[in-house]
């Protein structure tokens, strides 16, 4: 859980894009994570899915400072629901310098709505947005390791290695490990 936390204070100070693949939806870490960026600068976060955290992050945030509302107050969030929108909301990131937080950026590209032949054109221009946006800040893309249905895992081993190639540095960490649920024994 705390392999991303531990990666994070290095890559926050420098201009790079790090790509940081997960086994798993890992909510805890990203979490931790945002919360542990916020306390200490601003953050913009571009979500490619439907998942931020909110109640998780303030109770987070509550159990390392009194100043909530401050620490909150440095989060900027981006929710994108489609590729297209995703790279609109790329490219008119202004040049401020805090650092990005990409998670799940592939997602948008699993849309099988959109020709697969546009989806890699898209896919390419996002990763060059994302090299811009390095130049000037840190820039950290988290993704998922696709292994749920078959035509994601498929799209997922067509543009996983275009994203990785733009990366500066990659991390494959495991997530977190799924709660187990232990009824008490009344007896």
């Amino acid at each position: 859980m705390n392999n991303i936390i531990k990666i994070t204070p290095d890559i926050v100070k420098k201009r790079c894009l790090t790509l940081i693949s997960l086994r798993n939806r890992a909510y805890e870490s990203k979490t931790n994570l945002i919360a542990t960026i916020i306390l200490n600068s601003p953050l913009l976060v571009v979500a490619g899915n439907d998942w931020l955290p909110a109640y998780e992050l303030t109770r987070n945030i509550r159990k390392k400072t009194l100043e909530v509302r401050q620490a909150l107050n440095r989060l900027h969030t981006i929710r994108t629901s489609t590729c297209y929108r995703l790279l609109d909301s790329l490219a008119n990131i202004p040049s401020s310098g805090e650092p990005i937080l990409v998670l799940e950026f592939l997602h948008t590209f699993y849309d099988s709505d959109i020709p697969l032949n546009v989806r890699f054109h898209k896919l390419q221009e996002g990763c060059r947005y994302l090299e811009r946006l390095a130049l000037y800040r840190p820039v950290l893309v988290l993704t998922q390791e696709m292994i749920s249905r078959d035509i994601e895992v498929e799209d997922y081993k067509k543009f996983f290695p275009i994203l990785q190639s733009t990366a500066g540095k990659t991390f494959y960490l495991e997530g977190d490990e799924p709660r187990r649920i232990v009824q008490p024994a009344f007896f």
